[in-house]
């Protein structure tokens, strides 16, 4: 079930920089913070454990609650998907509020989230070209909107 626009083996090397100790548990406070830097840190860390039950989560949690986060509560077509979590997404992206994603915007981003040496690696121009299907050289809210319902069909 891949229901997200960042992928399973990206989410599993987040959790994995995010779990310090490495003990296989990702704190809530660990939690929090990467839920800022992706701009959806919409409860404290105490309500976060009320939401979850739990101060960590493993790694299937983690996931979990990151798919739960990222689709519908009532499912994960596209009539469902929570436009505002998209327009949120995007903005965490629009690094510039131009409203459009560039590489550079794509590249920083990835760098803000702990991906310093990935993000060296990947080709962030490849990747917005994927997507670009007006070929302008960036990503507009629309194409955004598409790749991301795209997704989680």
């Amino acid at each position: 079930m891949d229901c997200s626009f960042i992928s399973t083996n990206d989410l599993r090397r987040m959790f994995e920089k995010l779990d310090k100790n490495q003990d296989g548990l990702v704190t809530l406070h660990e939690l929090h913070w990467i839920l800022e830097r992706l701009g959806w840190s919409e409860h404290t860390p105490e309500e976060l454990e009320l939401i979850v039950g739990k101060q960590s989560l493993d790694l299937d949690e983690f996931l979990r609650f990151y798919y739960d986060a990222v689709s519908s509560s009532k499912g994960t077509t596209n009539d469902n998907v929570d436009d505002e979590a998209i327009v949120r997404a995007f903005n965490v992206f629009d690094v510039d509020g131009d409203g459009y994603i560039s590489s550079e915007e794509l590249r920083t981003v990835l760098e803000r989230l702990g991906f310093d040496e990935e993000a060296k690696a990947w080709d962030c121009g490849r990747m917005i070209r994927l997507h670009d299907k007006n070929l302008d050289g960036v990503i507009d809210f629309q194409e955004f909107k598409n790749m991301m319902l795209h997704v989680v069909q």
